[in-house]
């Protein structure tokens, strides 16, 4: 009977892991993985920290990323239209470059904050499962 309870346990630990593994934000992300095994080094104090703060972050971008996407679908029409406009193609450049900016920002900031409670191992992690600099992640849409 122990050892019926043991294995349940087990089970139940590598349920719960798998579970915690893809709710993350990073999922579908091919570095997914790897920064999983990262953030995993770390207490599960300084998990909560970081991903709490991602999350925020997150979602406090999420309007951000709209006007990104309307941006960039913008850009494609322009540059597809039967008439090419320069003006509107390099405005809509420049609003792009503008938010993109806007989001980097965000980004560093919310860094700025975590990385104070750190130590020198726990920011080492931080920099190689933090996102990366916004891009046309979603380009292909």
């Amino acid at each position: 009977m122990r050892k019926y309870v043991i294995m349940a346990a087990i089970s139940g630990l590598a349920l719960t892991a798998s579970i915690a593994v893809f709710a993350q934000p990073w999922t579908g992300s091919p570095e997914h993985g790897a920064k999983m095994e990262l953030l995993l080094q770390l207490s599960p104090e300084t998990q909560k920290l970081i991903l709490s703060e991602l999350e925020t972050l997150r979602e406090e971008n999420a309007g951000l990323r709209e006007e990104m996407k309307l941006t960039r679908n913008e850009m494609k029409a322009i540059l597809t239209a039967a008439e090419f406009d320069e003006d509107a193609f390099k405005s809509s450049a420049d609003k792009m470059h503008s938010l993109m900016n806007e989001m980097f920002a965000t980004l560093t900031d919310t860094i700025s904050e975590i990385a104070p409670q750190l130590t020198q191992q726990e920011r080492e992690i931080l920099a190689r499962i933090a996102p990366d600099a916004p891009h046309h992640r979603g380009a292909h849409d």
